[in-house]
């Protein structure tokens, strides 16, 4: 009995040993935390630590490293928490030629910035202008002159503002232009298409360096029409037939047709 008394004895000390050295390992995080975030404080309120020297961009080719600083809104000289990097991504993003920016905390004091800018793709020809637009559609400017942007040409309305996507009037989805385009740069090559012009009922015409016209359906497979399209043009090639001046249709039916001596001046009227 005896025995068992002193066992919850030495049971009740270790307990109380436990506890007090718990509490002890507390106390000295909870001091230890107090300790830093006082000095953090202090450093932070209290001297130039954080105070914001400088900001690196990165990416830039169309806006000068002064300008992307300058439409961040950063203030020089701020403490750099007090900058809200989100704010200063939707202000450089609010650029037109601003695809995407990354803003990062350099500590103590610097900002790193990059950002990714959208390239001049296409040339759409309407209303005796030129809507400059990227590889997704994007307009960025407009001119009066031609330059070396691959020409889209469109038969039908186009609608635009100046940094939102150009819509073409008759076609459901504009992207399948543009994927048509880059499909056939990167599997056929960029020398291949001349240029490209904008349908009614969803279809395009594309000009070829053969100098035959392809029109295809964007609703359908548009990679099989090219293809199919680019066998045509090779077979009769082989075969001494002419190819200039050809029109390869897909939207008459089921099968292609081939038209000789096609005229765009004539099927524009």
């Amino acid at each position: 009995m005896s025995e068992d008394k002193n066992n919850n004895k030495r049971k009740k000390k270790k307990k109380k040993k436990k506890f007090r050295k718990l509490f002890i390992s507390t106390a000295a995080f909870f001091t230890a935390a107090v300790v830093v975030v006082f000095c953090f404080y202090y450093m932070y309120f209290e001297t130039s630590y954080f105070d914001l020297v400088k900001v690196d961009i990165s990416g830039n080719e169309t806006y000068n490293k002064e300008y992307i600083l300058q439409q961040s809104k950063i203030e020089l000289g701020s403490k750099i928490f007090e900058t809200d990097r989100t704010k200063v991504k939707e202000n450089i993003e609010n650029e037109i030629y601003i695809e995407s920016a990354k803003v990062v905390y350099e500590l103590p004091n610097k900002i790193y910035i990059e950002v990714k800018e959208r390239k001049e793709k296409y040339q759409i020809f309407y209303n005796n202008e030129f809507i400059i637009t990227d590889k997704y559609g994007i307009v960025l400017n407009t001119s009066t002159k031609k330059n070396e942007l691959l020409s889209i040409e469109s038969l039908t309305e186009v609608i635009y503002n100046v940094g939102d996507s150009v819509q073409f009037d008759g076609i459901d989805n504009i992207n399948s232009i543009f994927d048509t385009i880059e499909y056939i740069s990167s599997e056929v090559g960029s020398e291949t298409m001349k240029s490209v012009t904008v349908d009614r009922n969803n279809s395009i015409l594309l000009a070829t360096e053969y100098g035959t016209m392809i029109k295809i359906r964007l609703c359908e497979d548009i990679k099989y029409q090219i293809v199919f399209a680019m066998k045509i043009i090779n077979e009769r090639l082989n075969n001494n037939l002419t190819v200039s001046n050809g029109l390869i249709d897909f939207t008459k039916g089921d099968s292609p047709v081939y038209i000789e001596d096609f005229k765009m001046e004539e099927y524009n009227e």
